[in-house]
């Protein structure tokens, strides 16, 4: 159903969540992560008024973002019921004598008002607003997170009637457009899988038809059908995506990694395989999969090999150190997978850390979302405010946190 109800404009005004012990999230999801697997995550989607805190996404943002991405597919691309050519938007200009693909400004604001898409992959490469939102999804959903930009000025939006291989987040950043979500007919795909020349099999009636204005959320689950539709005015929203790994990528990694050990599995297939041979493969594969140590090998190296893009703290690295920490900046792990804080080393950019005690406190109290410095120190003890800073700048500089400057 589409909201009719007057609301007031921007984001929700910042605040602190007294439920969650003073934790400072940037996106207010509503509910426990637990309880989000529970309802929601594979099984429907999820709508959230006003989940984005703080200051609105600014123009200025988008406008910096938009420099320093390169104007040429897959990165930047227009689509206007379909891809539209480079060449209709970019020039090639000389750049310090070298051919560069460039904006052709007066080209580029026309397609968007003729009703043009620009989708930005990767947008969180370009946006610090954008890498924080990713990180904040990624930390709730603990899986590599992708996000990709979408601005329009009416049209007729992007893909039509489709479903993705990947869980979306989709949070309206500026303006409002309306999604049209409808129940899979192929339920929780794989990568392989494609919706293109499927959209006759998408049902008639949606499931859910609701209006995203700037600040709300929407989580739509792999393989649910939806219809992204602009409407009139600027829009722009940041879409999500999660690739948690799924039973297909544990049980091939298993047949991989241990199954050849299993004499079963190496016997040859003959013409006519016998049952009996058939299952002791099979079983030999199933006490491989309930194993909990090759469980705990599976994670430890999907861990080992993310890469979660992070920000640079430069000033406090190279000009103020531990000291330029102040009380209302907000500190939050960065790891796409929840951290052990009891090991005595944890995994990170694909190496081992070893955390002294104090660092393991500090990962053990962001377990549960992110925390202003002062909150932090009281939970921890003021009396160690000076390791704590140190311990924090350490921690960042290795990957494991980071820092949200001057929200104060």
């Amino acid at each position: 159903m589409i909201r009719s109800a007057a609301r007031t404009g921007g984001w929700a005004s910042p605040s602190v969540d007294r439920t969650s012990g003073g934790h400072t999230h940037v996106i207010n999801f509503g509910l426990a992560a637990g309880e989000f697997r529970e309802h929601y995550a594979e099984r429907a989607p999820y709508l959230r008024r006003l989940a984005l805190r703080g200051a609105p996404f600014e123009w200025a943002e988008l406008d910096a973002a938009l420099q320093r991405v390169e104007p040429t597919a897959p990165s930047f691309q227009l689509f206007n019921g379909g891809p539209l050519a480079e060449e209709r938007y970019t020039d090639v200009a000389l750049e310090l004598g070298a051919p560069r693909r460039c904006l052709e400004k007066g080209r580029f604001y026309a397609e968007l008002k003729s009703g043009a898409t620009l989708v930005v992959n990767g947008f969180e490469r370009y946006s610090p607003t954008a890498l924080r939102l990713c990180a904040e999804v990624g930390r709730f959903c603990s899986a590599p997170v992708v996000g990709n930009a979408y601005l329009s000025i009416g049209g007729r939006g992007t893909f039509g009637r489709h479903w993705d291989t990947h869980d979306v987040f989709a949070l309206q950043l500026i303006g409002r457009k309306r999604w049209q979500v409808f129940a899979p007919t192929f339920p929780l795909p794989l990568g392989m899988h494609r919706s293109e020349g499927n959209g006759n099999d998408c049902p008639t009636t949606p499931a859910l038809d609701c209006m995203l204005e700037a600040g709300d959320m929407l989580y739509v689950p792999r393989g649910w059908w939806h219809h992204v539709l602009p409407q009139e005015g600027p829009s722009l929203h940041l879409s999500v995506g999660t690739y948690a790994p799924t039973v297909h990528d544990y049980v091939s990694w298993a047949c991989a990694r241990h199954l050849p050990a299993a004499l079963a599995a190496r016997r040859s297939l003959s013409a006519t395989p016998s049952a009996e041979e058939l299952d002791a493969a099979v079983d030999a594969l199933r006490a491989i999969v309930h194993s909990a140590q090759a469980r705990a090998e599976f994670e430890h190296g999907a861990t080992s090999r993310a890469r979660v893009r992070t920000e640079l703290h430069t000033e406090l690295h190279l000009a103020l150190g531990a000291d330029g920490i102040e009380p209302g900046d907000i500190v939050s792990i960065n790891a796409a997978y929840r951290l052990d804080a009891t090991a005595a080393e944890i995994v990170v950019r694909g190496g081992r850390l070893r955390l002294r005690p104090l660092a393991r406190s500090i990962v053990s109290a962001l377990g549960d979302g992110p925390l202003s410095l002062e909150a932090l120190s009281l939970e921890l003890g003021r009396e160690h405010g000076g390791e704590i800073r140190a311990a924090v700048l350490e921690l960042c500089e290795h990957d494991v946190l980071t820092i949200v400057r001057g929200a104060h």
